[in-house]
Order: structure tokens, then C-alpha cells, then sequence
């Protein structure tokens, strides 16, 4: 079972990559696996440069109020401790354009014990912010685009990989109709597999793919089999996800291309096995 956590920060601590990545490993143990979303090369190649790392990780802490000596504040462990074993844990990676520049990010939102934080890895810098345990999918909602109207369709549920288009054959249209872009609209599932292709792909304003864990009874962690993924382009927001047939848990996924509004991201994040 998860440890229990109780005294977590109770107010948004801003570090550096390097200094995360010196906590982390001060917590959990050299090499330890860093949460999914947070992952990162440890800074300081050699025994002399990771001494003096950890050496100004720490005066900046201090400096900062959030270290005695050299030890980080009690709240600020437990944080980073929360991260790397939590009960529950949203993760995901996300890219949008920014005065034409593309620029990345992740994040990884952890809750035990009815505490839970959020960090966001951008430009650099590991933001860690205590959240509301009890409603982890609307902290994630919080990261999407604002004022974002979901595409114009409805929900499209096409199978998880495209068919292959049909070869002229003896059974095809009669000779007179010889356009083979005519006999790609007059089949709908060619024809929805192009709308889900223009919605999620090319001249995106911001993406975003996320999963889900929880441990399970026995400390094992389950971890969603599939990714939620987030799109917002020219023609609105659109969320594609793979799901199996209620009636057939182990038959063949199909994805469902969802209007992205507010209710339909929670609910479908929520529903995330």
C-alpha cells in the first residue's frame, strides 16, 4: 500500500529542473524512475560537478526559506515523495505555439490520503502546486485553453486503424464513373477516417495526451490501457480516445472522436480504465 502523506506544501513552490531532479533523488534514491511526465536527464555528468550542484541547490533553498541547513523543508520531502509513490496519479505532455515558436511541456498530478499536488514541467522550471484531492479532473481541465469551442460534429467512432482503400475490381462501379476520389466520398468510413485525420493532425494550436494510475488493493499499480488525447485546431476541440465494447472487454478497440467541450473532457478522462 501506499505510505501515507500528510504535510505537503501548502503554497506554489517554483524550482529549476536541476533542483527537482537534486530532491528527487535525495527522497527516492539515486536512480530511482521519476514520475511519468517529469522524466529528465540528471544534470551533472561527473561526482565533482553533481557535489556542486546539490551544494547550490541547497543555498538557493535556504535563501529561500525552504531548507534548514542542509536539509529541505519537511513539507517540500513530503511533496516529492508524494510524486513518486501516490495512490491515484493524472499524467500527460502537452505542445502549443507561442509567437510561432512551438513550445512543450508535462505534468503529473499525485494524490494520497486526501492531499494531493501538481507539477508542471515548462521552459525549464518544475512548478509544484497543493490542489483539491477530491476533484483531480477539473486540476486537469485547469491546463487546457481558455474560452475553447469544441468541433461542430458529432461524436465519430471509426475503427483504431484505417482500412485500406478498395482496388478497382470486376464488382466496382461501371465504367463510366472512373473517379476513384468520387468512390472515396460515396464510403463513409474512408470518408469519417479523413475527418478524424483533419482534426488530429497538422496546424494544431495546442495537444495534449494524458494517462491514468491507481494502485490497486494490494499495492499494485494499474495504469490506464489507453491515452486520452486532447486536439484544438482551426476547427475547434476534439478529444480521440481507443475504447473497447462494453459487451466484448477483450474484442478489437475502436476510437471515438469526441466535441471536446468542458463536461465531455471530464467525463471521458473520468472513464479512463
Amino acid at each position: 500500500m501506499s505510505r501515507r502523506f500528510e504535510r505537503i506544501i501548502s503554497t506554489p513552490v517554483l524550482l529549476d529542473y536541476a533542483a527537482y531532479d537534486v530532491l528527487h533523488s535525495g527522497e527516492c534514491g539515486e536512480g530511482a524512475p521519476k514520475p511519468a511526465g517529469l522524466e529528465g536527464l540528471s544534470p551533472g555528468s561527473t561526482y565533482r560537478e553533481r557535489v556542486r550542484l546539490i551544494k547550490e541547490v541547497l543555498a538557493d533553498l535556504r535563501e529561500r526559506g525552504l531548507a534548514k541547513v542542509d536539509n529541505p523543508a519537511p513539507e517540500l520531502r513530503e511533496t516529492i515523495r508524494l510524486l513518486h509513490n501516490p495512490h491515484r496519479r493524472i499524467y500527460g505532455w502537452y505542445g502549443f505555439v507561442e509567437d510561432e515558436q512551438r513550445v512543450q511541456g508535462s505534468f503529473h498530478v499525485a494524490e494520497s490520503d486526501d492531499v494531493a499536488v501538481l507539477a508542471v514541467w515548462e521552459r525549464g522550471q518544475v512548478l509544484l502546486e497543493p490542489v483539491d484531492a477530491d476533484d483531480l479532473h477539473s486540476v486537469v481541465a485547469s491546463l487546457l485553453p481558455d474560452a475553447v469551442e469544441p468541433v461542430a460534429d458529432e461524436e465519430i467512432v471509426v475503427p483504431a486503424e484505417r482500412p485500406p482503400r478498395r482496388s478497382r475490381g470486376e464488382d466496382d462501379e461501371p465504367w463510366f464513373v472512373d473517379c476513384d476520389v468520387g468512390r472515396t466520398e460515396r464510403d463513409p468510413v474512408q470518408r469519417r477516417y479523413d475527418r478524424v485525420e483533419r482534426l488530429t493532425s497538422g496546424g494544431q494550436h495546442f495537444v495534449m495526451q494524458l494517462g491514468k494510475a491507481h494502485k490497486g488493493s494490494w499495492g499494485e499499480e494499474k495504469v490506464s490501457e489507453f491515452p486520452l488525447n486532447y486536439y484544438f485546431g482551426p476547427e475547434g476541440a476534439v478529444l480521440s480516445v481507443l475504447k473497447r465494447s462494453g459487451e466484448d472487454p477483450d474484442g478489437e478497440p475502436l476510437r471515438h472522436l469526441v466535441p471536446a467541450t468542458s463536461a465531455a473532457f471530464r467525463r471521458e478522462l473520468r472513464s479512463l480504465r
